[in-house]
């Protein structure tokens, strides 16, 4: 032993003292004496600190080494003290344990006493050093556990005693540790029922000599709503026997709602009949569903780490690393755009993105797509631009075309009026002007279609006196009950009034009149003509339907397709009287 040891040697007899020390450094070059010749002085010294052992006489003139010894008990209690004395009796010896003696050795003659005393010093204060390490660790240790959330705990091989438990396991676990002491069993009841054989399996693991790592539910007062995760090992003695299973649980709860809550989601996303991915920060691969595999015809394998253009051609690639920045930059973090999925096989699918960012603090993670296919929506908007282009073609035949001729027809007629008065050439302009309301209102279809321009306020009233002026004819009148301002393309609300009226003069008498009113959200057109069947509601707004000899079925097709463009709603209303009332809402 290397480490000093100093000691106070008390004995009246300072030659005897001297010696003593002599020796004792002798015997052992760790060992440094001080004397000291009367207990006052011997306490003083002590309180001075730095003293590891006291060796003192029992004989003593003030007070005898029993007396001495129950004074640095009171202050020194843990102070190795020998008691080292040429006068012994069994009752001395007894008196000295009794007061906390460390040891006692009676006084002899030669040298090999020395040796002997030296032993018991050394000994004694190797044992207090040990002990005191071991407080220190224990002090330690138990500040560690203490300061810990997690449960750690220690239980003999067999499960019978509990060796440790610290404080996290009453709050975690929702038990006592003073039950558990009494029953080291008692923590299963705080065990979810469904969980307690896999705990007991875990046991029985353990205490075989293998490891376990386990999750599941524990505390029956909060309906076993906390979730643990446990790892523990077994410790074995020297016959390679299970002494103790020792180990830790952590409250995962957070955690595991966290991966149930992800794996409900997966379970959502694998469901859902939409193609679903996700990117990383770099546009690779990191998820991918069943429905982006079948839509795609590539494996999950091959797509995952692969670039975004495995799938995607430049272009569209493109275009969606301009929508990531433009989102990033952004308080939006989802949009849209279209894009041509290139699939396995070399088909080319029309397919509507709908991106979003992935959640992030601080750098950017990446995002999530789901796709829906348009391939049947751009064929039906192909259809309809080749149909707009039918449509304009028509219209460039019918403007040029027909009407060319039916102004030479016209003028012509105007002149055979002239030379003579015939019924016949009456029937003639009738015609020519049944034919030009119909390449009216054929142009009115194929130029304008259901589209708008731009909007501003509007009155309705003076927009209602303009168009009623284009097609006022006899003595037809019109009555404005209105002050009202709409939102509206001027251009068509004139077109769609001017059909109404239109189809009020034909279908009325020659003195018919018309009533422009408010109704909630809107207005109405109304006339006191014959009116018009309910059962033909939804029927008289068809292109092509009349009742008219002289109509071009084309009039009140007209009229919804002005409205839907604005977004407002045409109906017929049933009216109290004759006549036929049509309200436009949503204004």
């Amino acid at each position: 032993m290397n480490e000093l040891i100093r000691v106070l040697h008390l004995d009246d007899k300072p030659a005897f003292a001297e010696l003593t020390a002599t020796f004792l450094e002798r015997e052992e070059n760790c060992l440094t004496v001080e004397t000291e010749h009367s207990a006052s002085d011997g306490l003083d010294r002590l309180r001075e600190g730095d003293i590891h052992c006291v060796v003192s006489d029992y004989d003593m003139p003030t007070q005898d080494g029993i007396e001495f010894l129950r004074t640095v008990r009171r202050e020194f209690p843990s102070l190795p003290f020998i008691l080292f004395t040429g006068k012994g009796s069994e009752e001395v010896a007894s008196e000295a344990i009794t007061e906390g003696v460390t040891d006692y050795l009676q006084k002899g003659a030669g040298t090999s006493q020395y040796e002997i005393l030296a032993n018991r010093i050394i000994n004694s204060v190797e044992q207090r050093r040990a002990r005191d390490a071991v407080a220190e660790t224990e002090q330690r240790l138990q500040s560690l556990t203490e300061n810990t959330n997690d449960i750690l705990w220690m239980f003999t091989g067999d499960w019978s005693e509990l060796l440790f438990v610290n404080s996290p396991y009453e709050e975690i676990w929702g038990g006592s540790i003073d039950d558990l002491r009494v029953n080291p069993l008692s923590f299963m009841q705080n065990i979810h029922p469904d969980d307690r054989e896999l705990v007991r399996q875990s046991m029985e693991q353990l205490s075989a000599g293998e490891p376990v790592e386990e999750e599941y539910r524990v505390n029956a007062d909060e309906d076993f709503g906390r979730w643990v995760w446990i790892q523990a090992e077994p410790v074995f003695d020297d016959d390679g026997e299970v002494s103790q299973v020792v180990g830790f649980a952590r409250d995962v709860t957070d955690r595991t709602e966290h991966k149930h809550e992800l794996q409900r989601y997966e379970s959502m996303v694998e469901a859902s009949g939409d193609p679903i991915y996700t990117l990383d920060s770099e546009g690779r691969f990191t998820t991918v569903n069943t429905a982006f595999v079948e839509l795609t015809g590539y494996s999950a394998e091959s797509l995952i780490g692969n670039h975004a253009s495995e799938v995607m051609d430049d272009a569209h690639v493109a275009r969606g690393e301009q929508l990531i920045k433009s989102l990033l930059s952004s308080s939006k973090d989802n949009g849209t755009f279209e894009l041509t999925l290139v699939t396995a096989t070399g088909e080319r699918i029309a397919c509507e993105n709908h991106l979003a960012l992935l959640p992030f603090v601080g750098d950017f993670r990446g995002t999530v797509g789901v796709l829906r296919d348009i391939s049947e929506r751009v064929t039906q908007a192909q259809h309809l631009r080749d149909e707009r282009d039918l449509l304009d073609e028509f219209a460039s035949v019918v403007s040029h075309d027909l009407r060319s001729p039916l102004a030479v027809a016209s003028g012509r007629l105007a002149l055979a009026q002239e030379e003579c008065d015939s019924d016949h050439l009456d029937t003639v302009e009738r015609a020519h002007d049944r034919i030009e309301g119909l390449v009216r209102d054929l142009l009115t279809l194929a130029q304008e279609g259901d589209g708008i321009g731009e909007t501003e306020p509007v009155e309705l009233a003076e927009t209602a006196t303009r168009s009623w002026e284009t097609v006022a004819m006899g003595d037809a009148t019109i009555a404005i009950e209105t002050e009202q301002t709409v939102e509206a393309d001027v251009g068509r609300l004139q077109q769609l009034l001017e059909n109404l009226f239109r189809n009020a003069i034909q279908h009325g008498s020659d003195d018919v009149t018309v009533t422009v009113g408010d109704v909630e959200g809107g207005f109405y057109v109304q006339d006191d003509g014959p009116g018009i069947p309910n059962e033909l509601g939804c029927q008289i707004f068809d292109a092509g339907y009349t009742t008219s000899p002289d109509g071009s079925g084309l009039g009140l097709n007209i009229v919804r397709e002005v409205a839907c463009a604005h977004g407002w709603e045409v109906r017929l209303s049933p009216t109290s009287g004759d006549g036929a009332r049509f309200e436009i809402t949503g204004c």
